[in-house]
């Protein structure tokens, strides 16, 4: 009940500086500290419900026991009220304001409740934060195997580019032993080394681009 009147009281668009004030005030105001001394105090409960409460005796949302908040002066609905009593008038009372609604948060395995306007997602603060670290994770890891993708591609490459040297380099290095004049069986045996070089290379290649099909363009380069 208490916590209901304090959580009305804070709705009601007063700050807890604003509340700390009218209890205090009303403490003394109310006779309350004078019933405590007397012993006279039957309900701590319904005494600190009364302290809290907000007034429904004023019209004037902003009248705080008789005292406009934002000017500091007497209500003059208040002072109109007092009149109208003399007269023998009823008074109008303050309007009530539809209570708040409790919600409860929609996390899995989350017993959290709030008192108020229902988030956008249906989840509390702490499953909220809960949701986006887990989203910023997600995000990380995804980058990261990018990123490791990419390096493995890029070393695939690098040895792709150096297959092909190294197999331009024996290329150029037979033709050079041709042409100075080596006996034909030395030549017949150079072509056969050749041949068998040139299909490593290709085998390698090829092994190569069925692993990584996106090299193809740059294989075609080289050749």
């Amino acid at each position: 009940m208490l916590r209901e009147a304090i959580l009305q009281a804070l709705d009601g668009g007063r700050t807890a500086h604003q509340l700390v004030e009218r209890i205090q005030r009303r403490w003394w105001a109310h006779g309350y500290a004078r019933d405590l001394a007397e012993g006279q105090l039957t309900s701590a409960v319904g005494v600190a419900v009364a302290l809290v409460r907000p007034s429904v005796d004023c019209p004037d949302p902003m009248c705080e026991d008789g005292v406009t908040l934002h000017l500091g002066d007497g209500c003059p609905k208040c002072d109109q009220r007092r009149t109208d009593r003399r007269r023998g008038q009823v008074p109008a009372l303050r309007e009530k304001r539809p209570a708040p609604q409790w919600w409860e948060c929609e996390g899995q395995g989350c017993m959290a409740s709030g008192k108020g306007h229902r988030p956008a997602g249906g989840l509390c603060w702490q499953c909220q934060e809960r949701v986006e670290e887990a989203a910023a994770q997600t995000a990380v890891q995804r980058v990261s195997a990018t990123l490791a993708a990419e390096t493995e591609a890029a070393e695939e490459a690098a040895r792709l580019r150096q297959t092909i040297r190294w197999a331009r380099m024996l290329d150029e290095a037979y033709t050079e032993h041709a042409e100075r004049g080596g006996t034909a069986q030395e030549l017949a045996e150079a072509q056969r080394q050749a041949e068998a070089d040139a299909e490593k290379v290709r085998i390698l290649r090829e092994q190569l681009l069925r692993e990584h099909p996106e090299l193809a363009a740059y294989a075609q380069g080289q050749t």
